[in-house]
């Protein structure tokens, strides 16, 4: 009705717009400036590595008798949502650790990461993250932004990242590496 309304309007003022200008297709679109459809890929992996502990966090750990640094082993589940034909990728990625099983502590960290992959490897990611230590009965969620690289070596892939989580108590710095399966 609205739409039936405008044309009419358009006609009265003269402005040229009837039901035949109204169905008009818009110009086509040239071939190099078209969306390319790459196929999603779904990619996973391992990772390890360490995070350190800043701030009140560290001073509370070492009064437990704990180190300000824990061991971290997980895995790593990565989608890309768009890949360019230049080799970009946008990415959400999905990562579970567990960490400090050397200090007799458990404590499980999951991350969600909106990311950016450059064709030479460059990657950058932010996005919340909880954190639950099953010794304290404590939980926390903070912001992470990660920045690093996936280097090639050969037919496998491995990625070096440094992540900074901003949490109550100090700053959590946490450096990983690992493999994409997939």
């Amino acid at each position: 009705m609205f739409r039936n309304i405008a044309i009419a309007a358009a006609m009265i003022l003269g402005l040229g717009i009837g039901p035949a200008a109204a169905q008009q297709e818009p110009p086509p679109i040239p071939e190099d400036m078209q969306v390319k459809k790459l196929p999603r890929q779904k990619l996973a992996g391992p990772r390890f590595g360490f995070t350190v502990f800043t701030g009140e966090v560290a001073e509370y750990r070492q009064a437990q008798g704990l180190e300000p640094i824990m061991s971290q082993f997980g895995w790593q589940f990565e989608t890309q949502m768009v890949s360019t034909t230049e080799g970009n990728q946008a990415l959400m990625e999905w990562l579970i650790l567990l960490g400090g099983l050397e200090q007799d502590e458990t404590s499980v960290s999951l991350a969600w990461l909106a990311g950016y992959r450059l064709a030479n490897g460059l990657e950058f990611g932010v996005g919340p993250n909880f954190n639950a230590n099953f010794n304290e009965s404590a939980t926390n969620t903070s912001m992470i932004m990660a920045a690093g690289a996936t280097l090639p070596f050969g037919e496998l892939y491995v990625p070096v990242n440094f992540a900074v989580s901003f949490s109550d108590g100090g700053p959590r710095i946490t450096a990983l590496l690992g493999w994409i399966v997939g």
